[in-house]
């Protein structure tokens, strides 16, 4: 008797077990499955402009995005490598690299996110960091994403030097 016991309760884990693998098979599918995985590839940002948050968005903004499978993204921004002078009322010549940052998937809304973070220079020194963060909504056939824009740029101590908000939409190349 006591070895059926046994062997019922060693059906019972395994079967527990198997039951909670395919549980989280599942929920990893919703997360990285086939409607995740559909912003894989590379976008161009050509309509985009951005403000002072609270105020109605003016300064035309652009970039490469490519969305890696696995989460990841990288940003090539349209800025002069040169740079710009008096950018965000800053004295120097404002100069940036690329951005990188992550993507996710909420199966829920079917909505995407995205962080990314970059550093930027005054006169050809480190000034701080600026963040990017946007939602966005893929069209129907994958060919555009658009949604909300912030960006804050932070200064090397920290403290918040412009927050910019706007729109964006980026296209599928």
């Amino acid at each position: 008797m006591n070895s059926k016991i046994a062997l019922s309760a060693a059906i019972l884990v395994l079967s527990t077990a198997a039951s909670a693998g395919t549980a989280a098979d599942r929920q990893a599918h919703q997360v990285w499955g086939w409607g995740a995985s559909r912003i894989v590839g590379t976008f161009e940002t050509t309509d985009g402009k951005v403000g002072p948050c609270g105020t109605t968005p003016t300064q035309p903004v652009g970039n490469m995005l490519s969305f890696n499978a696995g989460g990841t993204v990288t940003e090539s921004p349209q800025f002069p490598p040169i740079g710009v002078s008096g950018v965000f009322g800053l004295p120097g010549v404002f100069t940036r690299n690329a951005g990188l940052g992550t993507w996710s998937y909420n199966p829920h809304t079917n909505h995407y996110s995205m962080h990314e973070q970059y550093y930027f220079y005054e006169d050809g020194e480190f000034y701080g960091r600026g963040t990017v963060d946007r939602h966005l909504v893929l069209s129907a056939d994958g060919k555009t994403a658009s949604g909300p824009v912030e960006s804050i740029v932070y200064a090397a101590d920290g403290s918040v030097i412009i927050d910019l908000c706007g729109t964006a939409t980026s296209t599928r190349l």
